[in-house]
């Protein structure tokens, strides 16, 4: 899973203990998917692959129970509504540089 121009690099998490089949339970096929593998595959898809986007205020309908505006990005931006105002519409650009950290239960 790395791309032969940059290399392998391992995920800075650590390789967990895989578990046991567990015996006691019917079904046939038991998977285990860690946070090394997750954080491996992501790291390897962003260096061969761009992810970025675009969301337009206008792409969500009218009706909807969510809003691209400022009053709703200013849960992830606090502030932006006192210093832009609120309910105006906000364009979002997207980049995906890293991706990692993650937990799987």
């Amino acid at each position: 899973m790395f791309d032969k121009r940059v290399g392998e690099q391992d995920p800075a998490v650590a390789i967990p203990e895989m578990p046991y089949k567990d015996p006691t339970k019917p079904q046939a096929y038991q998977a285990f998917v860690s946070s090394y593998a997750i954080d491996g595959f992501t790291n390897a898809l962003l260096e061969v692959m761009d992810v970025e986007g675009w969301f337009n205020s206008t792409m969500i309908p009218a009706g909807a129970p969510i809003s691209l505006d400022t009053t709703m990005v200013n849960i992830l931006l606090p502030g932006i509504s006192n210093y832009y105002g609120r309910d105006l519409p906000v364009n979002v650009h997207f980049k995906v540089l890293k991706l990692g950290d993650f937990t799987v239960k």
